[in-house]
């Protein structure tokens, strides 16, 4: 089911458009792998990582940002805040669907940072480094070294 969560401000998001965060569990577990939500739990792994962002066809937006549980991914404004930032940057530096661009990532995380969310990405690039721990994986936890290394001191 979908659950739109907000539409983002107009004033502070005005440069990239209509946006808004659209809850929907079934399409997260789908795209990243997961049968059911209960894996999440098994697996001990916060689902504020697993996001999506697409390009609206609707005319009342222009993007949509994909979370899979509207109020968890509200709990800490920092964190929520470090993955809007992040996933607006995919507008000037998008990854296509099936693939991996670790200077995407690296670019979309700076977008954050530079929008004052350092800390933000920090805990979201902690989150997902035990993610990649957890599922034992390599590219994954590849990928999140080197974001964190990128990060600012």
């Amino acid at each position: 089911m979908k659950c739109i969560g907000e539409f983002l401000e107009h004033d502070k998001y005005n440069a990239y458009g209509r946006i808004a965060i659209i809850e929907n569990k079934e399409a997260i577990l789908n795209v990243f792998g997961f049968k059911n939500g209960k894996w999440l739990d098994l697996w001990d792994i916060d689902p504020r990582v697993l996001t999506l962002f697409y390009r609206s066809y609707e005319e009342e937006l222009d993007w949509f940002i994909v979370v899979y549980d509207y109020p968890a991914f509200c709990i800490d404004n920092d964190v929520k805040e470090a993955i809007i930032w992040h996933e607006i940057g995919h507008i000037d530096h998008p990854v296509p669907q099936q693939q991996i661009s670790i200077d995407s990532e690296i670019h979309c995380d700076s977008l954050a940072i530079k929008n004052g969310h350092k800390e933000g990405i920090r805990k979201i690039l902690n989150l997902t480094m035990k993610m990649a721990k957890t599922l034992n994986h390599e590219i994954l936890t590849q990928m999140t070294l080197e974001r964190q290394m990128k990060l600012p001191v």
